[in-house]
């Protein structure tokens, strides 16, 4: 009994849940149906008529179609935004399912098969519902990984064109680093590719003016700058040298600098941040150097020079009635390399007075107007930086401000003044010792090298105290009509030379340096430079480099020397002081093709030294030509009086 009391819980337990079990499979397996297609159960229970059934006429089905989209449009708005999307599928279906339905009133098929047939698709297209979500995510994933695989792969592209530009830039540079010219050669070809363009230009042709304007050792007349300028004279200064060719860096502390007046003209007083060595190639003139505890004053003539030390107040007078003074100096500048500046007390339309760059504190205590009861300032400007008062005549200054600017830096001045200014001044020494401070000539000596064809003039450092310090030369040269300068170079000095009057042609010998496609090294070449030499031209002759000059009429020449001290002039044809000549027999065997005998002979045929005739063949025929001439005159005579 005992045992029945136990078992009778457990048994009503057991049987509970097996009805629990039951009910739950009954709703599951009722609600599969409305799982499938909850919102059409009118479907589903279409679907559940009996196949066997006799088909409904087409009128009732289109009510029941009619009657359920009504409901559904009832139940629209309380779906909210949410379900607006899936409505408008539903619609879709709806439509299709309208065109499947005329379809079978064209071929009626009714039972099972067609039913079956329409629910597959039903569910093939709730299906596909459900995928579509999850078909927009992967696509939206693979839009996003062919993104960045698209970013990574420009990022490679990138990477990829960086290391390429790397790779070309470490190939150049290795190009341009061989044979340790890595930057040299980048300089030398950016300074001589304009040099080799106008060689090449002058291989094929090209004219005589071009060239002229192409060699970068000569200066035309052209290449001048004016500073000042009016109708009493003017102020130039040559190009810098080392602008045209980086040959001539050593140059670049070194300026040209040529003033014109006209008679009775003065250049006003001036100081420069340069040192000057002038020389007067026309006309006479009067130059007064003033110095803190004296005033000494000068007359030079053609051929005089004179150093001007920098910071020297000067200033330069032309007393002739009728000449015009022509002064070329060398410039070798101070503070800055290739610029210097001049500095005048007096204020003109061309510059201004170095007073005004003071206050006006600094000049009342300068001048110390202060103990003056009838000076102040004004009177400070109007006396020295050309400010009139005021109340004076507007129009009278006027005319006087006119009258003062119009003359500029070089002003007319009167018979009196010249006389005053000439008073007390010396001359040139011409013969003796040079002096210390006064002017010197150039052809105060005996030339160096002389004979019918010229003259050559030369002041060495050693020889002059005024140039030792600045290790200048000055040379002065004459050259007759038709005849040559030989060849010859210098060992060290740079020479800078211009053209003082006359005409005539000159050779230069360079080296450049090409460079080879096939190996690209390096090769050095000999050049050839020549130029048309007139008046004011300028020419260069480098040290070492050959020279040769032409005179087609009678021409001289001006010398200024730079690093002068020891130089040696070497001579490549003459009887004296050639150093071909001094080769051994020997070496002229071997470094040349022709026999030692024949080199000999040749170099034996000039027997004139330093100058020499330019053109022998022709004055050889023109003699051989008179000769004939002469010979056939008697009987020229002869004939004509018989005839």
């Amino acid at each position: 009994m005992a045992k029945m009391r136990v078992r009778f819980p457990m048994l009503v337990l057991l049987l509970g849940v097996v009805f629990l079990l039951a009910v739950s499979i009954g709703i599951a397996y009722g609600e599969k149906d409305v799982i499938k297609n909850p919102e059409r159960p009118e479907e589903r229970q279409e679907e559940e008529r009996d196949p066997r059934q006799p088909p409904r006429s087409r009128q009732q089905e289109e009510q029941e179609r009619e009657h359920r989209r009504e409901k559904e449009r009832d139940r629209e708005p309380s779906r909210g935004r949410s379900e607006s999307k899936q409505s408008q599928e539903e619609e879709r279906e709806r439509r299709k399912e309208h065109d499947r339905e005329r379809e079978q009133e064209q071929q009626p098929q009714y039972g099972r098969r067609h039913e079956e047939e329409e629910k597959g698709e039903e569910e093939e297209e709730g299906q596909a519902r459900r995928q579509r979500p999850q078909r927009r995510r992967e696509e939206r994933e693979q839009e996003q990984g062919s993104s960045s695989e698209s970013r990574r792969q420009s990022g490679d592209e990138r990477r990829h064109r960086h290391e390429k530009r790397e790779q070309r830039e470490e190939r150049e540079q290795e190009q341009g680093s061989s044979s340790g010219r890595q930057s040299d050669y980048g300089r030398r070809q950016r300074h001589e590719g304009r040099e080799q363009r106008e060689e090449r230009e002058q291989e094929q042709g090209s004219s005589s003016e071009s060239h002229r304007l192409r060699n970068p050792y000569y200066f035309s007349s052209e290449r001048f700058q004016t500073r000042y300028k009016n109708k009493n004279g003017q102020i130039r200064v040559l190009e810098r040298f080392d602008q045209r060719t980086n040959r001539l860096e050593n140059l670049q502390n070194y300026r040209i600098v040529e003033f014109q007046s006209r008679p009775n003209t003065l250049i006003l007083p001036k100081h420069s941040d340069a040192d000057y060595i002038l020389v007067v190639l026309n006309g006479r003139a009067t130059i007064t150097i003033v110095n803190p505890d004296k005033r000494q004053a000068y007359n030079l003539e053609y051929g005089d020079a004179l150093r001007l030390p920098a910071g020297t107040t000067s200033y330069i007078l032309n007393p002739d009635d009728n000449q015009d003074l022509r002064v070329v100096k060398l410039a070798i500048p101070i503070n800055n390399p290739g610029k210097f500046y001049d500095f005048y007390p007096s204020r003109t339309k061309d510059q201004q007075s170095y007073f005004s760059g003071f206050s006006k504190n600094t000049l009342e205590a300068t001048f110390n107007v202060s103990h003056l009861i009838y000076t102040h300032y004004e009177e400070i400007q109007r006396i020295l930086l050309g400010y009139e008062d005021e109340q004076e005549d507007e129009e009278q200054r006027r005319e006087q401000e006119q009258s003062h600017q119009d003359e500029g830096v070089i002003v007319r001045v009167s018979k009196e003044q010249i006389q005053e200014l000439r008073k007390h001044a010396q001359s040139s020494s011409r013969k003796g010792k040079p002096s210390e401070s006064g002017p010197f000539n150039l052809r105060s000596n005996e030339p160096i090298y002389s004979n019918k064809f010229g003259n050559f003039y030369e002041i060495t450092p050693d020889r002059n105290p005024q140039v030792q310090d600045l290790d200048i030369s000055l040379i002065f040269t004459e050259i007759s009509e038709g005849a040559l300068l030989l060849p010859h170079y210098n060992s060290k000095a740079i020479f800078v030379i211009v053209v003082d009057e006359g005409e005539g042609n000159y050779e230069l010998v360079g080296i450049r340096n090409q460079q080879r496609q096939q190996d690209e090294q390096e090769v050095e070449e000999v050049r050839s430079y020549n130029a048309r030499l007139s008046e004011g031209d300028i020419l260069v002759i480098p040290a070492g480099h050959p020279l040769s000059i032409n005179a087609s009429s009678n021409l001289r020449l001006l010398g200024f020397g730079i690093n002068a001290d020891e130089n040696q002039r070497n001579f490549l044809a003459g009887s004296e002081d050639n150093v071909i000549r001094q080769l051994d027999r020997e070496v002229k065997e071997l470094i040349f093709p022709g026999s030692a005998e024949d080199v000999e002979r040749l170099i034996r045929n000039q027997q004139q030294s330093y100058f020499a005739n330019a053109q022998p063949q022709q004055q050889q025929q023109q003699r051989e030509k008179e000769g004939r001439r002469g010979r056939r005159g008697p009987i020229s005579s002869i004939l004509s009086a018989l005839y």
